[in-house]
């Protein structure tokens, strides 16, 4: 059996690769939101698991049903479930492996500022607008607005899910500046959204080519405001293609 944590896109293609690769392996995969479950649900050819698990939860689940291995999958700034995954594979002694969609390798400059964290962010964003349109999610915008002076506005685009909302709503965001909407999204979409909504600065992860961050990019500079990235956290090395893993869980003989 593989177990496989991701509710994210690469982790759907990663499924679909595994099954074309090992028809006759299992594979759990689990994601933490109904959403990210639904849809591989959707796509099949994986038995689904919805729901956060620590480090104790997956050391148990891996003993119980013998797992070879762990493919983690999940977002690059998932790094809190990376830690619970990598702990949990060190206790049972089972093969990890990381996949790490690559980043969009956007330089610094015209309009790109580059910052560590989402409290970097929030400082900088003040510098430079009044309107902020983020684009981080929900997971991390507590943290943003909490380093944000008083007098800015901010505009959040989160996913379509009653738990982003809420967490929105429960924050102090009017539903005037809240934006449900399902990415990656066009350069075109980026930049009507960051036109209607007055956007003097956007906050955007470098969520590599297949998160959107290129038309994120684009979008700014077409629109002649600017886009402050914050860069992935730090993550042990890892595989950057589905061949690769395919390749490493072949030699495990899975």
């Amino acid at each position: 059996m593989i177990l496989l944590l991701g509710g994210t896109k690469d982790a759907r293609e990663l499924v679909a690769a595994i099954n074309a690769a090992f028809p006759r392996t299992m594979i759990v995969a689990t994601a933490v939101s109904s959403y990210g479950a639904d849809l591989l649900r959707q796509q099949g050819g994986c038995v689904v698991l919805q729901g956060a698990m620590d480090s104790i939860a997956l050391t148990g689940f891996i003993r119980e049903k013998e797992v070879r291995a762990v493919v983690d999958a999940t977002h690059p700034y998932a790094e809190q479930v990376t830690a619970e995954a990598n702990r949990a594979a060190a206790e049972t002694g089972v093969t990890y492996l990381r996949y790490e969609r690559p980043p969009a390798n956007i330089p610094a400059g015209e309009g790109v500022y580059y910052v560590s964290d989402f409290t970097a962010a929030a400082q900088s964003a003040a510098r430079l607008a009044r309107v902020i349109f983020l684009t981080i999610g929900s997971r991390r915008l507590q943290e943003f607005l909490l380093a944000l002076p008083p007098g800015k506005k901010v505009v959040a685009r989160v996913l379509p899910e009653e738990e982003s909302i809420r967490q929105c709503r429960e924050l102090g965001l009017s539903p005037a500046e809240i934006v449900a909407l399902q990415g990656p999204i066009s350069q075109a979409l980026n930049a009507a959204l960051f036109t209607a909504y007055g956007a003097g600065a956007v906050v955007a992860k470098d969520s590599g080519e297949s998160g959107g961050t290129t038309e994120k990019v684009a979008a700014a500079k077409a629109c002649k405001i600017p886009i402050i990235l914050v860069r992935r956290p730090f993550s042990r090395p890892g595989y950057s293609s589905f061949q690769q893993i395919i390749s490493a869980l072949k030699k495990l003989q899975v």
